[in-house]
């Protein structure tokens, strides 16, 4: 029986391409230009609500605490963001930031203009980080494979 190998260098830069895509949006809700556009996109969450008691937690816990909570979004998203780009604890980031991208989702499913999508297209990629990507690299770096072995160092 032939087994086949799914190399790891593509899944390394879809690793890598989620961790700048963090870092993208981390920066767009920094801190020095007032969490950006996160205050607007909240608004429109509870505006147009998934799930009505995850707009009024938006609206009852988030928003009066919202330095707090743009300061947990911003640092959540910056460390997702380098966790994946660097390949640091890899199975951790890709775990956070399935989590992170369902918790987006139950408020913005509504918003008007929001491709629902998206959501499948972010989530489950970082399921394969979190619980794929490292053992198909320790298998292949234990049959003898340099890059294998490397990059599963890096997971």
């Amino acid at each position: 029986m032939m087994q086949t190998l799914v190399p790891g260098w593509p899944l390394a830069l879809f690793r890598i391409a989620f961790g700048v895509l963090y870092l993208d949006m981390a920066l767009q809700k920094a801190p020095w230009i007032q969490y950006g556009w996160l205050r607007g996109f909240l608004d429109k969450e509870i505006a147009n609500p998934t799930f009505a008691w995850y707009a009024a937690f938006l609206k009852e816990v988030v928003l009066p605490n919202f330095t707090l909570f743009g300061l947990m979004t911003f640092v959540t998203e910056f460390a997702l963001g380098l966790g994946l780009l660097l390949g640091l604890l890899t199975r951790l980031a890709g775990l956070g930031g399935f989590l992170w991208q369902v918790n987006i989702a139950l408020g913005a499913f509504n918003v008007p203009g929001e491709w629902y999508w998206i959501w499948v297209l972010l989530t489950l990629p970082q399921f394969c980080f979190a619980f794929w990507l490292a053992p198909v690299l320790e298998r292949s770096g234990r049959s003898g494979a340099g890059w294998a072995r490397a990059l599963s160092l890096a997971t």
